[in-house]
């Protein structure tokens, strides 16, 4: 029998409630070696080339789609979890072999769950379920195939290696500057521990970042086209990770998953890149020109 939103409003809180707010050292310490072997990986097979970025890309979306439908399931809806997965594996396809099929198949995502959904039962939450299955496909699916499109550019490896550097900048400055001076909440309805003097923080950690790695691989982008570049990510990066934070709030969930020891799913690492991605790679194509 279907859960009326009262219910699982009140599942969602005894389930928060019991969800500590800062990780312990133990869990700390996981997430740092988790960290360490991870972000040197996830660098090196950027550095291998375009098919095994695109396939750990693919790989990652798919999981990434995966636990945000299963969080959504959870929350209530009736989502379309295979659409979900197919439209997703093309979005990277077509990224790797430029069949520029991105106009049809944003139609066909669009429109065949509008067809299906019709027919099954419960038809009172049509428009939410379809708005769910399209923000799963689109929020994850289309906007890390943009990771791909990064890769395939002119210096594409050096872009979306310092992307991948940037957004764990980003992290880093946030989360280590929040602890150490926040006071003021940032978003309380939606995440409690992120707060103001940490967001500005991780802006900071950005554009830092974004000089220092620009400098480093030689990317002629110039000191304020950098400082823009880190302000970008900075921002968006942030806007990422609180969609998903919102998302799992409302599933009831601290975590997307548990396939990455100490940071939870592959959503909870990546929710920094989703927005991270898409804004880089048109600032390079329409901004500044990288063909």
């Amino acid at each position: 029998m279907a859960q009326t939103a009262q219910e699982r409003g009140s599942r969602a809180s005894r389930s928060l409630s019991q969800q500590p707010a800062i990780p312990g050292r133990s869990q700390l310490r996981l997430r740092v070696y988790s960290s360490l072997v991870g972000v040197p990986g996830l660098l090196l097979m950027i550095w291998l080339g375009v098919p095994t970025t695109a396939a750990l890309v693919s790989a990652a979306a798919v999981i990434g789609v995966y636990e945000f439908h299963r969080l959504t399931i959870r929350a209530g809806a009736t989502v379309m979890l295979l659409l979900g997965i197919i439209a997703t594996v093309l979005f990277t396809v077509d990224a790797v072999v430029d069949f520029n099929l991105s106009g049809p198949l944003i139609t066909g995502t669009v429109l065949a769950p509008l067809l299906l959904l019709v027919f099954l039962p419960h038809r009172e939450r049509f428009l939410a379920d379809w708005a769910w299955t399209m923000a799963g496909v689109f929020l994850v699916g289309w906007s890390l195939s943009h990771a791909v499109l990064i890769r395939s550019l002119v210096e594409g490896r050096e872009w979306l290696m310092t992307v991948v550097i940037l957004t764990f900048a980003v992290d880093t400055g946030a989360y280590t500057v929040g602890r150490l001076v926040g006071r003021r909440a940032l978003a309380p309805a939606i995440s409690r521990g992120k707060t103001w003097e940490g967001a500005i923080g991780g802006v900071a950690a950005g554009i830092i970042a974004a000089v220092a790695t620009t400098i480093a691989f030689d990317l002629e982008i110039g000191a304020w086209g950098a400082v823009v570049l880190g302000l970008l990510v900075a921002v968006f990066a942030q806007g990422g990770d609180l969609t998903i934070s919102l998302i799992k709030r409302t599933a009831g969930f601290k975590d997307t998953g548990a396939i990455i020891p100490g940071h939870g799913g592959i959503l909870d690492r990546l929710d920094s890149m989703i927005f991270a991605v898409v804004v880089l790679y048109y600032y390079l194509t329409k901004g500044i020109g990288v063909p």
